[in-house]
C-alpha cells in the first residue's frame, strides 16, 4: 500500500469538476413506498474518478438512492443516468455498476479465486483472461497468495477484500458500496478506510459510498452529500462541510458542536451580535444568506475552537462540570454563568494541563469560528 498512499491526495482536493465527465446523474429523482417519501426530488451529479459519499442517519434515503442507481429499486419519478445512459428499467446485471454490501455476500463453499471469478465465468470470459484478471484483482486488494483459501479461513477484513475484488474484476464504470465496513471492528475499519481510498485512487473508478459514520466519510471522500428526510442538506468537500455547515442539522451531524439560540441584536458587515436565550452576548459570523435582525437564529462553535482563558471575541465565566479523557484530547463540559453548557476539547500535549471539576474558569472563542446557521 505504500505506493498507493504516496499518490493519495488529501480529502477535498480532487481534480476540478469541470475537467471530468459525469459518471452518475440523478435528475428530479423521487422514491415513494406507499405514502412514505424515501427520496424527495433529488438532483445529483457524481463525477468520473470521484470518491463520493452519501452520508446521513438511518432512514434518510441514502441506501434507497444507492439501490436505485444499482437497479434494485426503480424511482417513482425522475431520471438516472450512468455513464451517459439512462438506466430506468435496465436490470442490475446490465448496468455498468457493481455493488459491495456490508454482508460481503461471498460464497462460503468457493475459494477466493472462484469467488472473484464468478461473474467473469457467468459472462463466458475466456479461461486465460479469467485467470489473468482474477490475479490482477487479488493483487490489487492484497490477496495474492490467498486464492485457494475458503472464506472461513479468512479474517473479516480479508473477506471484505474478496468482495471488493469480485466487484472490481468486472471493471465497472461505477462501484457502489453500501456500508461495506460496518461489520468490522474499529481498528480494522480505520485501516480499511485508508486502503479503500488508496485503492480508489489507483483504479480510478468512481466510488459511491453509503455510510452513517461521519468520520468515515470525512476520511475517504472527495465530496459528501449529507442527507436527511430524503433531501440533500449540503453537498461539499469534507473541509467545507465541517468548517462551514449550511444549517443546524449538518453542524450537529458532522462532528460535535455547541449551538446557541437567540436573536440578532446588531450587524457589522458579516459579523452579528447575538443575544442568547440565557442572556449572553455573542459575536458570530454570518455566512450565506445572512441573519434577520430581531429574528431567532442559531450560532455554532466547534469544541476544539473553544479554549480556557479570557482573551478572545467571546469570553464567558463558567464552572467545570465534567472531564472526559479521550486519549489524544480531553473533553471538558462547563456550565456557563447565566445558564447553558459548553463543550470544549483540549489537546493532550506533553505540557498540557487543565482545570479540575468544580473549578471556576473563563472560556473564550473567536467570532470567525462561531457561525450563524441557517435552518
Amino acid at each position: 500500500m505504500e505506493d498507493r498512499q504516496t499518490r493519495e491526495r488529501p480529502p477535498g482536493t480532487s481534480r476540478p469538476e469541470a475537467a471530468r465527465g459525469v459518471a452518475v446523474r440523478l435528475a428530479g429523482v423521487t422514491k415513494r413506498f406507499g405514502e412514505f417519501v424515501a427520496v424527495d426530488d433529488l438532483n445529483l451529479d457524481i463525477y468520473e474518478g470521484e470518491f463520493f459519499s452519501l452520508l446521513g442517519p438511518s432512514g434518510c434515503g441514502k441506501t434507497t438512492t444507492l439501490r436505485m442507481v444499482a437497479g434494485f429499486e426503480e424511482p417513482t419519478r425522475g431520471e438516472i443516468e450512468v455513464a451517459g445512459e439512462q438506466v430506468q428499467g435496465v436490470p442490475p446485471y446490465r448496468r455498468p455498476v457493481n455493488t459491495v454490501f456490508q454482508s460481503y455476500a461471498i460464497f462460503p463453499h468457493l475459494n477466493v479465486f472462484d469467488n472473484v471469478a464468478f461473474g467473469l465465468r457467468r459472462a463466458k470470459v475466456p479461461k486465460d483472461e479469467v485467470a489473468s484478471r482474477v490475479a490482477d484483482a487479488c493483487e490489487m486488494v492484497q490477496l495474492a497468495g490467498f486464492e485457494k483459501r475458503k472464506p472461513g479461513m479468512l479474517s473479516g477484513g480479508q473477506q471484505q477484500r474478496v468482495a471488493l475484488a469480485r466487484a472490481l474484476v468486472n471493471r465497472p464504470r461505477v462501484l457502489l458500496l453500501d456500508e461495506p465496513l460496518g461489520a468490522l471492528d474499529l481498528k480494522l475499519r480505520k485501516e480499511m478506510q485508508l486502503e479503500l481510498k488508496s485503492l480508489q485512487e489507483e483504479v480510478g473508478i468512481t466510488f459511491v459510498y453509503v455510510t452513517h459514520d461521519q468520520e468515515e466519510a470525512l476520511t475517504m471522500s472527495d465530496r459528501i452529500a449529507v442527507m436527511n428526510e430524503g433531501k440533500v442538506q449540503q453537498l461539499a468537500d469534507p473541509t467545507t462541510l465541517y468548517e462551514t455547515p449550511a444549517n443546524r442539522f449538518v453542524a450537529g451531524f458532522i462532528g460535535q458542536t455547541n449551538v446557541f439560540s437567540g436573536t440578532v441584536d446588531g450587524m457589522d458587515g458579516e459579523r452579528a451580535t447575538l443575544m442568547t436565550r440565557e442572556g449572553l452576548k455573542i459575536e458570530a459570523v454570518v455566512r450565506g444568506e445572512g441573519a434577520p435582525a430581531g429574528g431567532e437564529v442559531h450560532a455554532a462553535v466547534r469544541p476544539e475552537k473553544v479554549r480556557f482563558g479570557d482573551s478572545g471575541d467571546n469570553v464567558c465565566a463558567a464552572e467545570v462540570r465534567q472531564i472526559v479523557y479521550l486519549g489524544a484530547s480531553t473533553q471538558y463540559i462547563v456550565e456557563l454563568e447565566g445558564g447553558g453548557k459548553l463543550v470544549l476539547h483540549q489537546q493532550n500535549a506533553h505540557d498540557a494541563s487543565g482545570p479540575s471539576e468544580g473549578d471556576a474558569v473563563s472560556v473564550a472563542w473567536d467570532a470567525p469560528n462561531c457561525l450563524i446557521l441557517g435552518g
